[in-house]
């Protein structure tokens, strides 16, 4: 077999110091990009103006420039492309735990006054942690025979659940270990444990952070800076590894490649080098579970777009458009300094931009509508939803993208058999959040439900 099939490795990872490579070489850092090869180093060739003959004696070499390159990828619900997505918004808290109630795991037996032994039973279904929270509430108060008034609070910066008697006996009784329902109970579901139980008091919190069904919520959020956010990336070449020490995140971009979702990370890096003393060979490289079936594709995607000022979107408001492109992008400076050959940490050089622009493959009644509300000046809001296959329950693989406020650039009718129509939206940032949206002050806002269990930000 030739070395046309051998397959390289890369690699991508946190970083800690600017200009000082992190060791990628590592269980899980294993990231798929298309182009792995890109990393291209450069350092300018000086001629200096009193060179008057042929020999160029006097060459100098400049300072290394910036190692600008994109990596593109066919997005992967738990692929690691995760992580510079994550970076280029600057906010990515640990991911929240989703829960999945059954048959196996939906009981509660407790004592709330005297020494009968109630029974709720949780209904079966999929959850986070405040719909299960109100679920729990809600079968226990639903008990017949029931004296006091319960409630159920989940905290999602602990990710604990607290089950409360609020009204009612001073104290109740949880029978996490002597109910004779132990083997079915939702205790190990909720985070309390089961050898004992919780009794002689009218509030219990679990005893540890739960870890959910399996399926968990990342939330992605603009901050206003992204200081002090970067990687190291390593890639193959050869018999060499070639790495740039710190690359910074500064855009990405989202748009079709043969019915695929094609995902885009720019940024921008310090150097290139091979000769790494951190990071000297792959070998221990692993990758996340990014498997064939957990690829984006674009029959998976919704758009939903209406009225900035109009109700929450629902299913009335989808649009298809056949083909778009979504892009952010946080400028970058890229200036060297004294005392060093490479650039410092880039930091942000203006405004960050957001913009949208999608073809329709011909007008119709919805679409026609567009140039109305261009010459208006009607604002919109959309949401994009990527839904790939069931983890659990019913939680199922999930890119969106959350616009609370798009202001139409540019409606193009071209000529053609069949009119297609093409828009240019640029998102920014909303004073309220508009109707059936979470609060997003910023122009997007983002949401991955993957396998992860970890901060796509460490």
């Amino acid at each position: 077999m030739g070395d046309e099939k051998r397959l390289n490795k890369s690699a991508y990872g946190d970083g800690t110091t600017w200009g000082t490579e992190a060791d990628v070489n590592a269980a899980s850092a294993g990231i798929r990009p298309l182009n792995p090869g890109v990393p291209t180093p450069n350092r300018p060739v000086l001629e200096r103006s009193e060179i008057t003959n042929a020999h160029e004696a006097g060459l100098d070499t400049a300072n290394v420039d910036a190692s600008d390159f994109p990596l593109d990828f066919i997005y992967k619900y738990d692929g690691l492309e995760n992580k510079p997505l994550a970076q280029v918004f600057g906010t990515a808290p640990a991911p929240a735990p989703l829960f999945v109630v059954t048959t196996a795991n939906q009981k509660i037996d407790f004592v709330d006054a005297g020494s009968a032994t109630q029974v709720a039973t949780v209904a079966a279904g999929s959850y986070n942690g405040t719909t299960l929270a109100t679920a729990i509430a809600a079968a226990m108060n639903a008990v017949s025979g029931v004296t006091g008034t319960f409630a159920c609070a989940w905290s999602s910066s602990t990710n604990k659940f607290t089950i409360s008697e609020t009204a009612g006996p001073t104290n109740f009784e949880l029978l996490w270990n002597t109910g004779t329902n132990k083997a079915t109970d939702i205790s190990t579901l909720c985070g309390y444990d089961d050898a004992a139980d919780d009794t002689g008091a009218a509030t219990y919190t679990g005893d540890s952070a739960c870890t959910g069904s399996g399926a968990y919520q990342h939330t992605l959020t603009a901050a206003d800076d992204i200081d002090g956010i970067f990687g190291t990336y390593a890639t193959e070449k050869g018999t060499k590894v070639f790495v740039v020490p710190s690359w910074k995140p500064f855009k990405f971009s989202l748009t079709v490649d043969s019915g695929m979702i094609k995902l885009s990370i720019n940024g921008r890096g310090d150097q290139v080098i091979n000769d790494s003393a951190v990071v000297t060979d792959l070998d221990s490289v692993t990758y996340p579970d990014d498997t064939t079936a957990a690829r984006a594709k674009l029959s998976q995607a919704v758009f939903r777009m209406n009225d900035q000022t109009g109700d929450a979107l629902d299913s009335d408001d989808t649009i298809n458009p056949k083909t778009f492109n979504l892009e952010y992008e946080r400028p970058m400076e890229n200036e060297h300094v004294a005392s060093s050959a490479t650039i410092p940490e880039p930091r942000g050089n203006g405004k960050p931009k957001c913009k949208l622009s999608m073809e329709f493959r011909r007008v119709d009644a919805v679409n026609e509508l567009y140039f109305a509300d261009w010459d208006a000046a009607t604002e919109k809001k959309l949401d994009l939803n990527i839904t790939g296959p069931v983890i659990i329950g019913t939680h199922a693989y999930l890119l969106q993208f959350v616009l609370p406020r798009l202001i139409l650039e540019k409606v193009d009718m071209p000529d053609g058999e069949v009119i297609p129509i093409k828009i240019d939206a640029r998102a920014v940032v909303a004073e309220s959040a508009p109707t059936g949206m979470t609060v997003y002050l910023t122009p997007i806002g983002g949401t991955v439900i993957n396998t992860r269990s970890t901060a796509l930000i460490d």
